[in-house]
């Protein structure tokens, strides 16, 4: 099985700005409510390429871009010699056990990036250890829609054909109660409106997504039921090819 280390290693010299606009909206929420000082210190959790930390950094006083994928990494260190961005550093590590002392951080931010945890309750139980009292957390990803069971595991099941790095989407029921089971507490959740739709065949691309797990996928989406193709918004276009939107869940909550 591949892991997420392996899988962005090899996707990282593709993640470029034109990818990162489907998530775009993602990014600008959590600006708009991370009440963002010159004195925070943020920490930004599988950074991938940094665009979050970056786009951070002239906010507050300092940034830290983890991630386990040294590919990504390189790529993150290279875009922040492009803007000439000199408060922010990468450090190589996982979600699920940050290499930092408690309470070490004003802002903690994730985006697009949990449904590849191996142990989401464990990434937010490191969340809340190095957040400072009164600190914030602001999340984003892709998501399943609540008490939809079975679109749920389709979804889930199309996303592991495509990319075996993947652990789960949570629905945003699902998001609250972890959040508030690692001791903090939820101020604002809720799904955005969707952006643009995305091509199944760049998206397949993009994961090096080939033979016959491709033929999975792409079957999985001929034969969607009309429940998934409604959440989805799931349509078929010229040469096989299909459109679909992935739901999104933001949240953020502070720590007591």
């Amino acid at each position: 099985m591949s892991s997420a280390k392996e899988q962005f290693d090899r996707q990282a010299p593709h993640y470029n700005a034109q990818w990162n606009t489907w998530s775009e909206a993602l990014l600008r929420w959590l600006l708009e409510h991370a009440s963002a000082q010159p004195t925070d210190i943020v920490l930004d959790v599988a950074t991938g390429t940094g665009f979050t930390a970056l786009a951070f950094a002239p906010l507050v006083r300092s940034v830290v871009g983890l991630d386990v994928s040294t590919g990504m990494l390189a790529q993150a260190q290279k875009r922040q010699q492009e803007l000439d961005v000199t408060n922010v550093t990468w450090v190589v590590g996982a979600a699920e056990a940050l290499p930092f002392p408690d309470g070490s951080f004003t802002v903690v931010t994730c985006r697009v990036a949990p449904h590849h945890f191996t142990s989401v309750p464990q990434f937010l139980a490191e969340v809340a250890r190095v957040l400072r009292p009164g600190g914030r957390f602001l999340l984003a990803d892709t998501a399943v829609p609540d008490n939809e069971p079975k679109v749920s595991e389709w979804q889930n099941r199309v996303e592991k054909l495509r990319d075996p790095s993947h652990a789960r989407n949570l629905s945003p029921q699902e998001w609250r109660t972890a959040i508030g089971e690692a001791g903090l507490w939820v101020e604002e959740i809720g799904e955005p409106e969707a952006d643009a739709a995305m091509g199944l065949n760049d998206w397949l691309d993009k994961a090096g997504c080939k033979g016959n797990s491709a033929i999975q996928v792409r079957g999985e989406f001929r034969n969607a039921s009309v429940m998934a193709r409604r959440q989805f918004q799931i349509q078929e276009v010229a040469d096989g090819d299909f459109t679909f939107v992935w739901r999104r869940v933001v949240a953020k909550a502070t720590k007591p």
